[in-house]
């Protein structure tokens, strides 16, 4: 350590000793032999601009006094071992103590003078989404990606776009997402988008990402028993959305191998509903009305509709009457049997 430094840390001691240290100061003075009596004036000036910034109640006066210094002192040597740390601290007490209107006005002053401090950053990017400046986050937090790209951070910022309600953004930051090995595996954001589709209405691209939802599950790792129900559920969900894009593309047969896909992974009455509409398109009378009555069984939103599209194409092939229509409620009772047992869901 220099004298002159020496000298510095000292009279910054003793100047914020409750009792006056002058006496003490003036004797370190008298011994140090390089500083002149001018330096020794500039040191003093210095001293006291910088203790009367610390000492400041007002968080916001602290701010703009310790910019100040650096503003008049840029080559102090008080700059690195005590205002810069000062300035730092007075960010975290902000924090702390969840003052974040404060916290964004002093921590973006401080992004004036050092734009690239990681640090202010984080702590703009926290008062801001405290305070709900959208807009301001997102862009402390794009700022924090490109100066440490990693897969955590573009989920949060998929995850902020999406609350927005910013879905073209989501999708990009999704996509982003995806590319992390950790996330390669993620069904669920992959779901997630899945759902944000179907909200608006978009079974095209809502069949996309079920299509690459079931990708991601057929290549991890087999469920556990705690998870197996979650996942055939899960299963069930895209299957039946793609079946549902194909039956609108008038794509009856292969959206019957999705639809019955669905139902090994999980029965359920649409289900067989809709695998009766699509035997109605496809001129398959008899079959329908199977798959009709298994939905009426399964009991649920469509049995009125499902009951009434079995007995109408019952009484089309039985001279409009419903005798012997028992024999299609049994095989409707083994159609629902066969696709819920255990080795239905593994075909």
């Amino acid at each position: 350590m220099t004298r002159r430094y020496f000298l510095i840390l000292f009279t910054i001691t003793v100047a914020l000793l409750p009792i006056s240290g002058a006496n003490a100061y003036a004797t370190v003075l008298s011994q140090e032999e390089e500083l002149t009596p001018e330096e020794i004036t500039a040191y003093n000036e210095q001293i006291d601009v910088y203790t009367a910034g610390i000492n400041e109640q007002d968080l916001l006066k602290r701010g703009d006094m310790l910019i100040d210094f650096i503003a008049k002192y840029p080559e102090s040597e008080l700059l690195e071992p005590y205002v810069l740390p000062a300035y730092r601290r007075l960010l975290f007490e902000c924090s702390q103590s969840r003052k974040y209107q404060e916290l964004e006005i002093l921590a973006e002053k401080w992004l004036d003078l050092y734009p690239d401090n990681l640090e202010a950053i984080a702590r703009a990017a926290t008062a801001a989404q405290q305070l709900g400046h959208n807009e301001k986050f997102l862009k402390y937090l794009l700022i924090i990606y490109d100066m440490e790209p990693i897969g955590a951070r573009a989920r949060f910022i998929a995850d902020t776009y999406d609350k927005m309600g910013n879905l073209e953004k989501y999708i990009e930051w999704c996509e982003k997402t995806f590319t992390y090995p950790e996330y390669s595996g993620d069904y669920t954001l992959r779901l997630k988008l899945v759902q944000r589709f179907l909200e608006i209405e978009n079974i095209d691209k809502a069949s996309t990402y079920a299509a690459k939802t079931l990708e991601v599950l057929d290549a991890a790792e087999k469920p556990d028993a705690a998870q197996e129900e979650n996942i055939r559920s899960k299963r069930r969900i895209c299957h039946h959305i793609i079946a549902l894009n194909l039956y609108k593309e008038d794509k009856f047969q292969e959206a019957i191998k999705s639809f019955e896909s669905a139902l090994k992974a999980e029965t359920y009455q649409e289900g067989f509903y809709r695998i009766g509409l699509c035997l109605w398109e496809l001129k398959k009378g008899e079959m329908a009305h199977d798959y009709f009555s298994a939905a009426e069984l399964m009991g649920g939103e469509y049995t009125e509709k499902a009951k009434d599209y079995k007995e109408q194409l019952y009484k089309e092939s039985h001279n409009n009457t419903l005798i012997g229509i028992e024999k299609v409620h049994k095989r409707a009772q083994a159609l629902i049997v066969s696709y819920s047992a255990p080795d239905a869901a593994q075909e």
